[in-house]
């Protein structure tokens, strides 16, 4: 874990941007303080989403205004090298229970911060490095824009990946072309986030994986009624496999 630098023309942006946040140096750590207002328009998946829109972007799509308390600590954690983003109004912890929902059903960490993506997809939202800008505009509006469209309408605006292991092989089944230092790759990562046991007990070949076969996720559900992508993914993962000749220690 290490604390990730705010240069002045983060501090410039955001003051700009988002009056009502400030920026707090607590024994070298930076904070992000305040109330986060935004305004967005959401179209539909595959279509450029629009924050702070003008008119002219009004004419469909569904816009929310909402704000949130939040605390964003800018340092990294075991699992993440963006910064830890936690609302601090109580709000979701008011909608989890109002829906009868756990605090990881609306991509809350146990730690309490915000999922704002999987682990293997941060690079793909800042592939020049964090600047705050785009962590905003890629990451945390978004979220906090389908907490909201959630909270009014019950679902949520775009897909959204399982929690965990689950999560990451759905992803992985998304992958179109890849290579076996990726897959190496992945197998690693996988480990390190501490799933790689759990999974590597499926990969041999001789292991069959069936659809009745219970979930990773752990609620003793089986794969087709739980987590049916993730159980593809799994498939698609023992396959290239056999087909890079992996080794599976």
């Amino acid at each position: 874990m290490f604390n990730l630098v705010l240069h002045e023309v983060d501090k410039k942006w955001l003051h700009a941007n988002y009056p009502s946040l400030r920026v707090e140096n607590d024994n070298g750590v930076y904070k992000i303080t305040g109330t986060l207002v935004f305004d967005m328009v959401f179209y539909q998946e595959g279509e450029p989403y629009v924050i702070k829109p003008e008119q002219k972007h009004l004419t469909h799509g569904h816009r929310i205004q909402d704000e949130y308390q939040l605390e964003i600590v800018l340092n990294t954690s075991k699992h993440s090298q963006l910064p830890q983003v936690y609302e601090r109004g109580g709000r979701l912890n008011l909608l989890a229970e109002g829906k009868k929902l756990k605090l990881e059903d609306l991509h809350i960490n146990p730690t309490g911060a915000a999922c704002l993506c999987l682990n293997v997809q941060e690079k793909d939202y800042l592939p020049k490095g964090f600047n705050l800008k785009d962590f905003f505009e890629y990451l945390v509006i978004p979220f906090f824009y389908a907490q909201s469209y959630f909270e009014k309408n019950e679902s949520w605006p775009w897909g959204q990946y399982g929690h965990g292991i689950c999560g990451l092989l759905e992803w992985y089944l998304k992958q179109t072309t890849i290579t076996k230092g990726e897959i190496e790759a992945f197998l690693k990562y996988v480990e390190a986030q501490g799933d790689g046991k759990l999974l590597k007990n499926l990969l041999p070949t001789k292991k069959e994986v069936k659809g009745h076969h219970s979930c990773l996720c752990g609620i003793k559900e089986s794969f087709r009624n739980c987590h049916k992508d993730a159980l593809l993914g799994i498939w698609k993962l023992k396959q290239e496999i056999k087909t890079f000749d992996i080794q599976i220690i």
